[in-house]
This record gives C-alpha cells, structure tokens and sequence, in this order.
C-alpha cells in the first residue's frame, strides 16, 4: 500500500515516512514548510491557503497512487478542517488527533507536552470532549522541536532544556485530584527523545504514532 506523508517540514515528514516504510508501506512525502517557524506562522495566520494547499498536495499524491494520507503532525492536524478535505479528496486521512480522543480509561490526569499552543489547545479540546472527568496539563514548547530539526542527540535535548525536570514536576504533584498518571507526546517530533523519557519516569508516555499505524 502506498501512503502519502503529509507533515510540517522534511525533518517530520521523513521520520513518518520512515515510520511507515519500517512497517513495510510505500510512501509518497509532502513537506509544507521549510522551517519550524515557516511552520508555525503558517498555521496560525494563513489556514484557508493552508487547508487549499493540503488539498492540492493530497489530490497530487493520489493522482501518483497513494491509497491514504498519513498526517504525521500535531499542529498541522489540528489548523486544518481535515475531514472536510478528506470528503473532498475521497481520501482517507489519518491524524494523531483520533488518537486523544480514545485515550483508555484509565488514562485520568495527563500531561500533553506539543509543540505549539495551537496543538496544544486542540488536544486539551479532544481529550475533555471524549471525557470532561479528565485533568489535563499541557504545553507547547517549541525549543524541543527546534533541538530535534538542529540533530542534537536525545541526551543533550533532556538536559540543555531540563525536561528531567518537567517530568519530575509531573511525577511530585501531590493533590490525588490532579497527580499525573500519563504523559502524552503531543507532537510528533517527540517519539525521537521518547525512551529517554520513559527512562526517567515510571509514568504512562503515550506516542499517538504507534496508534496511528495500527488504524492504517
């Protein structure tokens, strides 16, 4: 199956391209931004040429003999209307947005940690729609994302912007109402430092990626 990887920059688009062709799928990649801060003032002043866009590449991508579109980005999922394109398009599109909204049950406090307020925003949206009892913390912080684009190694990325010390903040919440139980990469640029998160905390780290394979 061939399956086009529509994300914000080349750096994201390859990691799931190569996400994808490690499962064995062919892929088409559409990068829409050169830069993280391309990326960023796209989505939040410019949706409708955005969303026009999205459109384009993805018709261009079926015309080559893509089956589905693998949206591999939080923020972007979450500036476009998405399924209105998808009905336009008659292309599947696959998003890691679905993922927050059947988050399991046991999943009660949560830590979302985006790249952006706009991706944050939406995923708090998702998450309270799919079950208001929840709490939910989140954050965008866009110097993680730039660390990974610049090729800094995970170790130096946990330490330069003391993520050690964000989820040992999560982990010391004392108030049972609101004591964090898992910690969702809400940015798919993150599964890149995600066992040396999981190495520092015996907290839940959900990677919406590994769910998105799963509903292709």
């Amino acid at each position: 199956m061939k399956i086009a990887v529509m994300a914000g920059t080349n750096v994201d688009t390859k990691m799931g391209a190569d996400l994808l062709e490690s499962k064995g799928f062919e892929t088409i990649s559409i990068a829409m931004a050169d830069s993280c801060t391309d990326q960023t003032d796209m989505q939040y002043f410019s949706s409708e040429e955005l969303e026009k866009r999205a459109g384009e590449e993805i018709l261009k991508a079926k015309s080559q003999g893509a089956e589905k579109v693998f949206i591999y980005c939080n923020s972007l999922s979450a500036s476009i209307d998405y399924k209105k394109i998808s009905k336009e398009t008659e292309m599947e599109i696959i998003t890691p947005l679905e993922t927050y909204a059947n988050l399991p049950k046991s999943c009660r406090n949560i830590a979302v940690i985006a790249a952006n307020g706009i991706s944050a925003y939406e995923i708090d949206r998702i998450i309270r729609d799919s079950d208001s009892s929840r709490n939910v913390i989140s954050m965008g912080n866009m110097s993680i994302v730039e660390s990974i684009e610049e090729g800094l190694k995970p170790e130096e990325i946990i330490r330069g912007l003391n993520l050690k010390g964000m989820v040992k903040y999560f982990e010391e919440i004392e108030d049972v109402r609101y004591k964090i139980d898992t910690i969702l990469l809400g940015c798919t640029h993150f599964p890149y430092i995600k066992d040396q998160l999981r190495s520092l905390t015996t907290l839940r780290v959900i990677d919406p990626g590994e769910d998105m394979i799963d509903r292709i």
